[in-house]
């Protein structure tokens, strides 16, 4: 194959080269279980989840639905939150009001006294919202925008702790960001709580969330924006594996270099 018929394949891969580690990868088309291959499995309790629901698009496979208390816990891993984060997935909310999660990995000390980990509501208000704990009492709050019910929405919470950055994106767009000391502190800082798709608190028994969840993903980096639209895009399972994209990387090299010579 002559290099110029490989140039739109690495063109389209250069704009998530820089993709840290997907840690976990919840597809919820018919069970719980993390297709990263990393093994953090999650269970239904609590009442009912429905898998195999029609999927936010044609590259995420089927959704689940959650239409009474039933959510997924994830046993804790510190490896599930790391200093540096990107949380994505789709979200169909069918109703607003009160505080709904779709996730939440979260550890509110003692009910006050200190606060780590991170959440995404649809809030009271309406609008999606994302939390984090900084390790002192309260919640770093950030607004969202605007939740529009019985419609599929791609979110993404990231974090950077180089930088100190928080920021949200709504259906691949930044509808938020901070840079400012101290805004994250991670679940496991001080106790070891689970994390819960579907639901929120520290034991994932309340702010349960009315709606559909497809194509949720953990990963160790805050994700550029390109990257980030990839997904959205794409699927998850689109994004190419490093080992692989290091290794077209050098090939297209080499072909660079026989054609010059």
């Amino acid at each position: 194959m002559k290099f110029n018929s490989l140039f739109p394949y690495l063109s389209a891969l250069l704009p998530i080269a820089s993709s840290g580690a997907l840690i976990a990868h919840y597809p919820l088309d018919t069970d719980a279980s993390d297709a990263s291959g990393n093994g953090y499995n999650g269970a239904v309790v609590g009442g009912t989840v429905n898998f195999g629901q029609a999927g936010a698009n044609a590259n995420t496979g089927s959704s689940a639905a959650f239409p009474d208390n039933g959510h997924i816990d994830v046993p804790f891993n510190s490896a599930l939150n790391p200093s540096s984060f990107t949380v994505t997935l789709w979200a169909n909310a069918s109703s607003t009001g009160g505080f709904a999660s779709p996730i939440t990995s979260r550890d509110d000390v003692n009910a006050g006294v200190s606060t780590h980990g991170f959440i995404l509501y649809n809030d009271n208000g309406g609008n999606w919202s994302f939390w984090t704990g900084d390790g002192n009492p309260g919640w770093d709050t950030m607004p969202g925008g605007p939740v529009t019910t019985n419609t599929w929405t791609h979110i993404a919470l990231t974090f950077d702790a180089g930088t100190d950055t928080k920021s949200i994106w709504i259906d691949g767009s930044l509808a938020s960001t901070e840079t400012a000391a101290a805004q994250y502190s991670p679940n496991g800082t001080v106790q070891f709580e689970d994390l819960h798709i579907g639901s929120g608190a520290d034991d994932g028994n309340s702010f349960f969330f009315s709606g559909n969840i497809d194509d949720v993903s953990i990963w160790d980096e805050a994700l550029d924006q390109a990257t980030i639209q990839f997904i959205r895009d794409n699927g998850v399972a689109a994004i190419p594996e490093p080992t692989s994209l290091g290794l077209l990387a050098l090939a297209s090299l080499g072909l660079m270099r026989r054609r010059r010579g």
